[in-house]
C-alpha cells in the first residue's frame, strides 16, 4: 500500500524531527547553563543500581536504568528526555496555522523551565497533553490510557489531567456553572486531599513544607497576563469550537488553582505550570481581534520571562 503524505503531514514530521532534535541536543548541552536540578539528576543517574529508588517516579527510574543498561551517558539521558518531552508538544503546536509563532513563544516561555530544568515534569506533560488531545477527538481508547499512565509514571502531578480526559465531554459545554466549578472545586478538593496525597507520595510533604521558602505574588506579570487571557477566552466562549473548550478550561483551572492555593506556593506554582501550555491550543481559535490581543500579550510575556530566567532572576549558572 502506497503511503502518501499531505503537505501538512510532511510539515509536521519535519517540524517535530528537525526542531525536536536540534533543541534536544541544545538541552543536553545545557547551552543556557546549569540549572538547580542538574546535580540532583546527575547524582541520581550515577548512583542508580538495578533497584528502585523512591526519590523519583517509576517511569523516570526505568528510563535511567534503560539508558545505563545500554552503556549510555547522562548526556544521552538529557537528550532523550528532552526529545520525549518536546516531540509531543511540537506535534500539537504544528496543528495551528501560526505554528512558527507558537514555536518561538514556546522556546522563550516554557523551554527553559521544562526541557532545561524540570526533566520529569516535562516528559510527563508531553504524554499528558497527547492523552487529552486524543481524548477530545475520539472515544476512550487504549492509546489514551497508555499516554495518561505514562504521564503519571513520570510525574504524579499529572493526576490532575484525569478528570479532563475521562470526562472530556463534560468540558465541551458552554455553561456558567461549569466555569465556576472549574474555578472553585479543584482548589477545595486539592486542599482537602493533601494529607492523603502526602501519605501516597512523600514529595507532597516536601512541597507543603517548602511553602515558606517561596514567595507568592498574585500581581506578577505572568499571573496578570494569564488571567487576562483566561478572561478573553471566557468572554469568547460562545464563539469557540467545542473541541477547544477543554483546553480553555484547563487554562482556567491552572490560574484558579494558583490563586486558590497561594498559601502553598510551591504546589500552586507547579499546578499552574502544568497548564500553561494549554493556552497554545485554544488561543489560535479565538476571533481575530481577541486572538491578536492574546497573542500580543503572550509574546510580550515570553520575552520578559526569557530575560528573567537568564538575567533578572537567573535560573542557570555557567558552571557547577
Amino acid at each position: 500500500m502506497k503511503l502518501i503524505l499531505s503537505k501538512q503531514g510532511i510539515r509536521e514530521i519535519f517540524f517535530v524531527l528537525i526542531f525536536g532534535l536540534i533543541f534536544s541536543w541544545l538541552a543536553a548541552e545545557r547551552f543556557l547553563g546549569i540549572d538547580r536540578d542538574y546535580i540532583q539528576y546527575f547524582s541520581f543517574f550515577e548512583s542508580l543500581s538495578q533497584s528502585y529508588d523512591g526519590r523519583f517516579e517509576l517511569g523516570f527510574v526505568f528510563l535511567n536504568l534503560l539508558v545505563k543498561s545500554f552503556g549510555l551517558s547522562f548526556y544521552f539521558l538529557l537528550f532523550i528526555s528532552a526529545f520525549m518531552s518536546l516531540s509531543p508538544k511540537l506535534y500539537l503546536i504544528c496543528k495551528n496555522p501560526s505554528w512558527a509563532f507558537w514555536g518561538v513563544i514556546y522556546f522563550l516561555m516554557l523551554y527553559p523551565l521544562h526541557e532545561m530544568t524540570q526533566v520529569r515534569v516535562s516528559i510527563a506533560l508531553g504524554f499528558g497533553y497527547l492523552a487529552l488531545y486524543f481524548a477530545i477527538r475520539e472515544n476512550l481508547s487504549l492509546r489514551i490510557v497508555i499516554f495518561l499512565v505514562l504521564s503519571i509514571l513520570f510525574h504524579w502531578t499529572l493526576l490532575i489531567f484525569i478528570p479532563f480526559i475521562f470526562f472530556v465531554d463534560f468540558f465541551k459545554k458552554r455553561k456558567i456553572i461549569l466555569v465556576f466549578s472549574v474555578i472553585l472545586v479543584p482548589a477545595v478538593v486539592i486542599h482537602l486531599s493533601l494529607s492523603f496525597l502526602s501519605y501516597l507520595n512523600p514529595q507532597v510533604t516536601h512541597m507543603v513544607n517548602a511553602a515558606n521558602s517561596m514567595h507568592a505574588n498574585p500581581f506578577s506579570s505572568r499571573n496578570i497576563i494569564f488571567l487576562a487571557i483566561a478572561f478573553i477566552g471566557l468572554a469568547n466562549i460562545n464563539k469557540m469550537k467545542f473541541d477547544c473548550l477543554p483546553w480553555l478550561y484547563l487554562t482556567v483551572f491552572g490560574i484558579s488553582v494558583w490563586y486558590g492555593m497561594m498559601g502553598i506556593p510551591v504546589f500552586a506554582h507547579r499546578i499552574f505550570e502544568l497548564t500553561m501550555f494549554s493556552c497554545f491550543l485554544w488561543v489560535p481559535n479565538l476571533p481575530k481581534n481577541s486572538r491578536v490581543i492574546a497573542m500580543t500579550l503572550l509574546a510580550a510575556l515570553s520575552v520578559y520571562l526569557f530575560i528573567n530566567v537568564l538575567y533578572l532572576d537567573p535560573l542557570f549558572r555557567s558552571n557547577l
